[in-house]
Parts: C-alpha cells; structure tokens; sequence
C-alpha cells in the first residue's frame, strides 16, 4: 500500500524513471544521453531537477559516494503498475480490480503467446491459493 501513497510524478519525471528502468543505474551524464538520444532537449540541470524531484518523492535513491551521483529506481516498473492500477480501480470500481482488468482485456487484442501467459498465471494463482487452503 505504501506505493501508492507516493506523490504522483510528472510526465517528464516518469520519462527520466523509464530511462532508469530500461538501463539501470546511470550517472546524469547518462540519463541526460539516454533522453536527447529518444529525442528530448532537456538540459542537464532539469535533468538532475527531475532526478531531485524523484528521489524526494521515493522513486528513486542517489549513490554520492563516487565523484558523479548516480541514480537507481527503487520503485520497479511493475510496483509503479500495480499502484497506479490499484488507485483507478479504487476511482473507478469501487475497489475492485476484475471490472477493471476486464474492461482492459475485452478491448485489447492479445497475442496466442499473451494468451498462453495469462492461462499459466491464472493456473499459478489457483495452485497457490489450493495451497493456501489445505495447509
């Protein structure tokens, strides 16, 4: 639950976060590479204003032990995820997640391997849960 009660971060401080995600921890230096090479024209000092920004708000932590900061996710994409879908279950159902991920699924055209992965999930989680129930 503690995830969601994080600040909400902008669009420009969740673009500087997917970089940290895609690529691990980096310096500014690279942060600020990896942006203007998907196109952005940010400066290094909104670079590190964002980084600021993300850190106060939890999402990400700076090593100062080394000559350049660098800065690593300490909130995972999927954490991020599973927040943000849990706060619009709560605007929209009531709490409840399955309307949700139903609306989302009868619109979405999946893949047979996306298919697959769903049935193996849902086979896992009933596995689990007989576990659960005869222990």
């Amino acid at each position: 639950m503690a995830e969601s009660r994080r600040l909400p971060m902008s669009d420009a401080e969740r673009d500087v976060l997917k970089v940290l995600w895609d690529h691990g921890p980096l310096p500014v230096r690279e942060v600020l590479e990896r942006l203007t090479g998907q196109g952005q024209e940010w400066s290094r000092s909104t670079v590190i204003t964002l980084l600021q920004r993300l850190e106060k708000k939890g999402y990400v932590e700076s090593d100062k032990s080394q000559f350049a900061f660098v800065f690593r996710a300490v909130v995972s994409r999927e954490d991020e995820m599973h927040a943000r879908m849990t706060d619009l279950a709560g605007e929209l159902c009531g709490g409840e997640a399955l309307p949700l991920v139903l609306a989302f699924a009868e619109r979405h055209r999946f893949s047979p391997q996306d298919l697959a992965r769903f049935r193996q999930m849902i086979e896992a989680l009933e596995a689990k849960r007989g576990k659960r129930g005869s222990g």
